[in-house]
C-alpha cells in the first residue's frame, strides 16, 4: 500500500508535494500518476488566494492510503464526487473506504479541523473535485450576519451526519462532468476550470442561503434518486428512439407517475420530455458542428422526421440555424 500524508493549508505546497511524489518531470497543470500507482491525474488550481480547486481523475493500480491531517483553521472542504465511500466518523477524524456501490454523484461539506483517512483499493476509479475555502474567505459573510454562520454550521453538521445524502442537482452534475471529464483537445486553458469551479461553488452558497433550520433536507430516498438518474441515463442512451412516455419511465423508476414526474423535475430542473428533447438537440449540435455530419444523417440518426420543426427547435435553443445544405 502506498501512503500519502498531507493537509490543505497551502495549495502551492500541496501541488509541489504531489508533483514530487508522482510526476516530477511533468510540465502541465495535470500531475500524472506513474503506472505502478495509477492511471490518470490530479490537478490543482488556485481560484483566488483563499479558494482552491482540486481535481481527481484516475484508476488506482495499487492500494492507496491518503491521510489528510487536520489543520487549526476554520477552513471548509467541499467534496463533489461520482464515486462512493463508506464513512465511519470518530471524534478526531473520518475513516473512509472506497465502495463500488452506485452513486449518481453527491457532495459533502467537511470541516478542515477534522482529519480523514481514505482507503482506495487497487482497481478503484476515483472521479472527484474538491473546493477548499479558507477561513479568510468565509469570515466576511459571517461578520455580516450571524445567521450565515449558524446556517453553515448546521450544513456541515448535517453533511457529516448524513454524509451520503447531498445528491447532485442537474446543474452540479453538468459542471462536475465539465471539470473532471474535460475534453482536453478542446479546453482552452486554466480559466476554463477556474470559471466552472466558481459556478460549482455558487451552487453550494445558494444551498446555504436557502437553508431553514426547521426543515430536514435529508429525507430524500437515495434509492429513488439513483432510479431517477438511471432513467436519465436510459434517455441519453436512446436518443435515436421516440420518447417512451412518462408512464413507462415511471414504471422503470418504480414510482407513481406523479411522484416520478415531480422528482425528475426537481433533480433536473426540467420535465422528462424537456430533458429528452434538450439532450437530442445538444447531440445534434455536436454531430453537426463538432463532427461535421450532414444534417440529413443527423436527423435520421436522432429520429427527426420534420426538417422545419427541427430547424425551429434548433434555433430556439442555440439562437442559430443548422446548415440546411443536405449532403
Amino acid at each position: 500500500m502506498v501512503t500519502y500524508t498531507f493537509d490543505f493549508s497551502d495549495i502551492d505546497t500541496l501541488r509541489s508535494y504531489y508533483k514530487s511524489q508522482l510526476d516530477p518531470d511533468g510540465n502541465t497543470d495535470r500531475i500524472f500518476f506513474p503506472d505502478a500507482i495509477g492511471k490518470g491525474y490530479l490537478s490543482y488550481y488556485k481560484i483566488s488566494p483563499e479558494v482552491f480547486l482540486l481535481v481527481n481523475n484516475y484508476k488506482a493500480n495499487t492500494d492507496i492510503k491518503y491521510v489528510r491531517l487536520p489543520i487549526d483553521e476554520n477552513d471548509l472542504i467541499l467534496h463533489f464526487r461520482k464515486y462512493a465511500l463508506d464513512h465511519k466518523l470518530t471524534n478526531k477524524e473520518v475513516v473512509s473506504d472506497y465502495s463500488d456501490s452506485y452513486t449518481p454523484g453527491n457532495m459533502r461539506c467537511i470541516d478542515a479541523k477534522r482529519g480523514e483517512i481514505v482507503y482506495i483499493p487497487k482497481g478503484a476509479e476515483v472521479k472527484s473535485t474538491m473546493i477548499v475555502l479558507k477561513s479568510s474567505c468565509t469570515a466576511p459573510y459571517f461578520m455580516r450576519s450571524g445567521k450565515w454562520a449558524d446556517k453553515l454550521d448546521m450544513y456541515i453538521k448535517e453533511s457529516h451526519r448524513h454524509i451520503d445524502k447531498f445528491y447532485f442537482s442537474y446543474k452540479q452534475s453538468v459542471l462536475f462532468d465539465q471539470i473532471v471529464d474535460a475534453d482536453f483537445d478542446r479546453v482552452e486553458n486554466y480559466l476554463y476550470f477556474v470559471a466552472r469551479g466558481i459556478r460549482l461553488l455558487e451552487t453550494f452558497w445558494k444551498d446555504v442561503l436557502k437553508w431553514e433550520s426547521e426543515q430536514d433536507p435529508f429525507t430524500i430516498n437515495s434509492t429513488q434518486v439513483g432510479n431517477i438518474f438511471s432513467v436519465s441515463h436510459f434517455l441519453e442512451n436512446n436518443l435515436h428512439e421516440p420518447f417512451p412516455g412518462v408512464d413507462q419511465l415511471a414504471h422503470m423508476a418504480n414510482m407513481s407517475r406523479t411522484y416520478f414526474f415531480n422528482m425528475f423535475k426537481e433533480i433536473h430542473n426540467q420535465t422528462p420530455l424537456e430533458f429528452f428533447n434538450n439532450r437530442r438537440l445538444e447531440r445534434s449540435y455536436n454531430m453537426i458542428f463538432a463532427q461535421g455530419k450532414p444534417i440529413k444523417e443527423v436527423m435520421e440518426n436522432l429520429n427527426y422526421s420534420n426538417s422545419s420543426k427541427f430547424r425551429k427547435a434548433f434555433y430556439n435553443k442555440f439562437d442559430l440555424y443548422p446548415d440546411i445544405n443536405f449532403k
